[in-house]
């Protein structure tokens, strides 16, 4: 009966572990939010299912690169991770964020909100209010889609109109701000 009790209570606790790990597996380890295996596992299941979502944000930071060059990673990662808990703040209760890359997010606002442009302005105040350590502001591009925009034949179309919505907010505030990220800051 010991070595039963020894061999159950060892099993379990592989068991916990394997979880734990696997819950490791789809956290970003500096925002503390979803990661892209876990975006990417939740496109995979989703792929060919009635679409469960309000709507879709794409996001991305502007000016990381010149925050990195000028003021160090570590101000780089004070950004990203403002971004994230701004995130948080804004849209964790109506959905997932996951980081899909250095400076991008992605938003999957799962649950039914009476408009999702009030979340976006919670949002863009959190934003505006932010000031660090390292850097006094933040600046985020994004693009939304919502379900009700049109018939979406998948996930994936509603994700590529998020992404080409946001490259497009970011192309638009580079042009505002007059600060080019694509050329050098030697020149």
């Amino acid at each position: 009966l010991e070595s039963l009790c020894f061999f159950i209570e060892t099993a379990m606790t592989r068991e916990k572990e394997k979880k734990h790990l696997q819950n490791l597996s789809y956290v970003d380890s500096l925002t503390y939010a979803q990661n892209r295996n876990h975006f990417n596992e939740y496109l995979k299941k989703n792929r060919c299912k009635e679409l469960h979502f309000v709507g879709v944000i794409y996001l991305d930071l502007n000016g990381l690169k010149k925050a990195n060059d000028t003021l160090g990673h570590s101000a780089g990662d004070e950004l990203i991770c403002a971004a994230a808990n701004c995130m948080k703040f804004a849209f964790a209760s109506y959905g997932k964020i996951y980081r899909i890359g250095g400076d991008e997010f992605v938003v999957l606002i799962q649950e039914s909100v009476s408009n999702i442009d009030s979340i976006l302005q919670v949002f863009d105040a959190t934003i505006h209010d932010w000031h660090g350590k390292y850097s006094n502001s933040i600046s985020v591009s994004y693009g939304v889609v919502k379900s009700t925009e049109q018939s979406f034949d998948s996930i994936h179309s509603v994700s590529k109109l998020a992404d080409e919505r946001m490259y497009k907010s970011k192309s638009e505030y580079y042009n505002i701000s007059d600060n080019d990220r694509r050329r050098s800051h030697n020149e």
